[in-house]
């Protein structure tokens, strides 16, 4: 069975529960959730604003804004982050998600406030500390995103993709020997990951 095919039998499940519990919020976000996997986000919107009217849950809130942004409705999106947020102001998904829309409407250092903030509520984490390195790096400051993925890597010394970035930094950077250092670093832990291997071969082809 396909997952295409495995959704709409779900889709057409819930939509049968649905008849005989037409206000539950549950299944309204589950159906919404279903037109989202289905990459029909207007269907998706329609369900989860219901779902949202009817339960005051930041989980529906957060998945309402995800189908905004995937529409481009970026404002929309926003308020339904901050919606979230008002429900439970440590929403990872939300502050993580929210952050990334501020950075589209330009608003970078609401953005950068947001991904440093994920970091305080989660120092043990390393992708919070990875994420706010690629801020950094998005933003070409370079040497402030490579002190994050060396935090990132502290907390996992597996995380394959901060030993990438850190490596790309430095070929940027044309330190190809350290650059190289940490492709094999990562490549001991993946050893068939192609972003290593071709930045690897730029590097002996250069």
């Amino acid at each position: 069975m396909t997952s295409e095919k495995h959704i709409l039998e779900e889709i057409d499940s819930i939509k049968n529960e649905l008849e005989n519990d037409p206000n539950s919020a549950q299944l309204q976000n589950d159906l919404g959730v279903g037109y989202f996997l289905l990459g029909k986000y207007k269907e998706s919107a329609e369900q989860l604003k219901k779902a949202v009217q009817n339960s005051n849950s930041a989980t529906y809130c957060f998945n309402l804004a995800n189908t905004y942004s995937q529409m481009e409705e970026h404002s929309m999106a926003v308020d339904m982050y901050l919606q979230a947020l008002d429900i439970n102001p440590n929403h990872i998904g939300s502050l993580n998600n929210l952050a990334d829309e501020y950075e589209l409407l330009g608003k970078a250092e609401k953005a950068h406030e947001l991904f440093h903030y994920i970091t305080r509520l989660q120092p043990e984490k390393p992708l919070a500390h990875f994420n706010l390195g690629n801020f950094f790096l998005r933003q070409n400051q370079h040497i402030e995103a490579a002190k994050c993925y060396e935090v990132a890597l502290e907390k996992d010394s597996s995380f394959v993709d901060a030993y990438y970035n850190i490596a790309w930094i430095l070929f940027e950077a044309k330190a190809y020997k350290h650059s190289l250092e940490y492709l094999e670093k990562g490549l001991d832990i993946d050893p068939t990951n192609e972003e290593l291997l071709k930045l690897k071969k730029d590097i002996e082809n250069r």
